[in-house]
């Protein structure tokens, strides 16, 4: 091959990979269409162009292989024999064999000595079989004509090397800017001042539009699903329809990379472990024809992606089982959960409730893999099911790693940088208002801002620059000004002490050395613009790290089996002034209300609370039959079930406990989830959801 041309052949490959990603789903649109003229015209064009080529750069097998393709498209093309599932196959299969020629071409300039002589004489024999009895699609006789045809272009094709360099190069422009903006803005120079408000302009253009060429659709994706999904249907025996919304999506081509596999074994695991075979289907009334949505769009400076189907669901009493079988979590674990977080659990390495092993999935890895390698680009992967209805996967993942915003700020003189799609708000709090809007629940700081109670967490103490915070109540006078990022993560909020709030910047992304890539809570690093190196903050991994988040965003690293059950239990004086207690992880807040504002609606007790008409849950009238008489301050315990807040009204709120818990019993009436020795007392733990359902049946849905 020393007579041909690398360049020559490089152009080969790429326009030969290009025409095979679409054709392949040609094919699959022929075996459902059965007719389509432009598909079998773009399919031989193909496989024209590609035995022409071929015979140019003397590949003399690959152009055996194309030649017996095409000479099957001309019989197909002329009418002469209809696509069917076995054709189909064959087609599909010369087209791997094609690309699989291709790599190895790619790699060694050379075709490789594996025989196709047998695909090969199974294209042509297709050929002696009889026509087809169904209509045939109208002869195509003036195709070649296009095929000679010269189109003006107005697109190049450029090496990603060359597009890689010049990302960084525009990365170190960013920088250059930053520290020339610096500059002029502290110099009493009008000139200089014009000359970088112009340069800042012209680098902030030439950005966006290199980072344009870094984008790319996530057709690049989606465009593999149809042969995929085709060849699990053919596998299983299921018919699945699939529908791709948002396909010219576009994010980073290096995430495209990372996030290539796990969209695919997700769409396998959709079809084996959710969609029905059709008897299946067909006994539960549901269409023969399973459906596959596969979703992406634009939000919030992130791109969604949202698999779903409407198969059978996943069972989470199936998965919480498999979890204690395999311990991977605690009785008391499995007792607390939500049903969201057992879901959440099957992204845990080994688990798995497939019953058989398959080749399509089922071997009791790949979730683990999935939520791994969307987590490596800073992304999050959630699983939500409703049984016997179906399943839905939602991915959230940032547009680009090379440059983001990214609000700056300082701990114990270092500087750190959290990304702007993080930060809800910033919060300056100074005298007066410092001892009015925060306090301190049971240890615990907390900003009150507009009607909702927030958790702090002191940015210097996570990263060990303090051993204990200074209370913010304590020597209150000596303190002047303290500020307060609200971050915001998947629909949680807390508020981050800092030092000090700097500025916002666009940042250049840069990977951390080896001595810090086991620090999960940065997620990289950048040079600012006066020079200083600023650690990149993964919110996250922060708030799992600072505790203000529980383990559903990282199940792999907070469920660890321990010899001791520890959890944090709210307690609170209940019915007849005994002990009671919840789950810390049920509560929300702790709230006063002025009985004044109670309102009865058809027997329901309800307040107003933060925009919201809440329901409240008289705990003497679900025991005792009889309802409370309330004082003139009533204290309540704000919980979240299912994305909705519920009141119960408590005589008195005790204390938050965490220890080691010895359940005496299971439940002795309805409403107790079970007794537990805490603080050598026995108490009940109250089973919240059974509480409200006798309360009022109504509210749970």
């Amino acid at each position: 091959m020393e007579h041909i041309d690398s360049d020559d052949i490089k152009a080969f490959l790429a326009e030969s990979y290009e025409n095979l990603n679409q054709i392949e789903n040609d094919i699959v649109d022929l075996e459902k269409t059965l007719v389509s003229v432009d598909a079998l015209s773009r399919v031989y064009r193909c496989l024209h162009t590609l035995k022409g080529n071929c015979g140019f750069l003397a590949f003399s097998k690959l152009e055996g292989l194309a030649h017996a393709g095409e000479s099957l498209l001309n019989k197909l093309r002329a009418g002469d024999l209809t696509v069917n599932t076995e054709i189909a196959t064959t087609l599909l299969q010369t087209i791997d064999s094609i690309r699989k020629i291709l790599t190895f071409i790619e790699a060694n300039d050379s075709e490789g000595n594996e025989d196709y002589s047998n695909l090969i004489q199974k294209l042509n024999s297709f050929h002696s079989t009889s026509p087809s009895k169904v209509p045939a699609s109208t002869p195509l006789s003036t195709t070649l004509a296009t095929d000679s045809t010269y189109i003006t272009s107005e697109t190049i094709r450029v090496d990603v090397d060359v597009l890689d360099k010049i990302m960084n190069l525009v990365g170190e422009l960013i920088l250059s800017r930053n520290q020339v903006l610096q500059l002029a803005n502290s110099l009493d120079d009008t000139a200089f001042t014009k000359i970088s408000q112009n340069l800042d302009l012209i680098s902030s253009e030439l950005q966006f539009v290199v980072m344009k060429t870094r984008l790319q659709p996530i057709n690049a994706i989606l465009q593999k699903l149809p042969r995929a999904v085709r060849d699990i249907e053919v596998a299983s025996g299921k018919r699945v329809h699939l529908k791709v919304i948002g396909a010219d999506t576009e994010l980073d081509r290096n995430i495209i990379e990372f996030i290539k596999d796990p969209i695919l074994h997700i769409v396998r695991n959709c079809i084996d472990h959710g969609i029905e075979t059709p008897e299946v289907r067909t006994k539960l009334g549901k269409p023969i024809e399973g459906k596959l949505c596969v979703r992406a769009f634009h939000s919030c400076g992130k791109v969604n992606i949202e698999i779903s189907d409407d198969g059978k669901g996943i069972e989470a009493e199936r998965v919480k089982t498999k979890a204690l079988e395999l311990r991977l979590i605690t009785s008391l674990q499995a007792q607390t959960f939500t049903e969201a977080e057992i879901l959440n659990l099957i992204f845990l390495p080994g688990l798995s409730t497939s019953t058989q092993v398959t080749n399509l999935s089922g071997r009791g890895v790949g979730m683990d893999v999935v939520k791994t390698n969307i987590e490596r680009v800073n992304g999050t992967v959630q699983v939500y099911s409703q049984p016997g209805q179906g399943t839905v996967f939602k991915l959230k993942i940032p547009l680009t790693l090379a440059i983001i915003s990214a609000l700056i700020i300082t701990s114990n003189g270092q500087y750190f940088t959290i990304p702007q799609t993080n930060v809800q708000e910033l919060v300056r709090l100074e005298g007066n208002d410092i001892s009015e809007r925060m306090d301190i629940l049971y240890d615990i700081p907390v900003l009150r801002l507009r009607g909702n109670i927030l958790p702090l967490v002191y940015l210097n103490k996570v990263l060990g620059f303090e051993e204990v915070p200074l209370s913010v109540l304590e020597n209150i006078e000596d303190i002047e000004t303290i500020y307060i990022v609200v971050i915001k993560i998947d629909g949680y909020h807390f508020g981050l002490i800092v030092d000090s709030i700097e500025d916002t910047e666009d940042i250049v992304v840069k990977p951390l050395g080896k001595q810090l890539k086991n620090v999960s809570i940065f997620t990289g690093a950048t040079i600012l613009g006066d020079g200083k190196i600023a650690l990149i903050i993964d919110a996250n991994a922060f708030a799992l790290t600072a505790g203000v988040t529980t383990q559903t965003n990282s199940l792999s690293t907070t469920l660890i089996n321990t010899s001791e059950e520890r959890e944090m239990i709210l307690l609170f004086e209940g019915v007849q002034n005994a002990r009671m207690g919840i789950f810390i992880t049920l509560a929300s807040r702790l709230e006063e209300f002025d009985s004044q504002v109670i309102k009865i609606i058809g027997n329901q007790k309800v307040v107003q609370y933060n925009n919201e008409i809440i329901p409240l849950i008289d705990l003497n009238e679900v025991f005792l039959g009889t309802p409370q008489i309330l004082s003139d301050i009533i204290q309540v315990v704000i919980v979240t079930l299912n994305h909705r807040n519920y009141g119960l009204i408590v005589n008195l709120i005790i204390d938050i406990v965490e220890e080691p818990m010895k359940i005496q019993g299971a439940s002795t009436r309805p409403g107790v989830k079970m007794l537990a020795n805490i603080q050598n007392q026995i108490i009940e733990i109250l089973d919240v959801e059974k509480i409200i359902n006798i309360a009022n049946p109504y509210l749970i849905k």
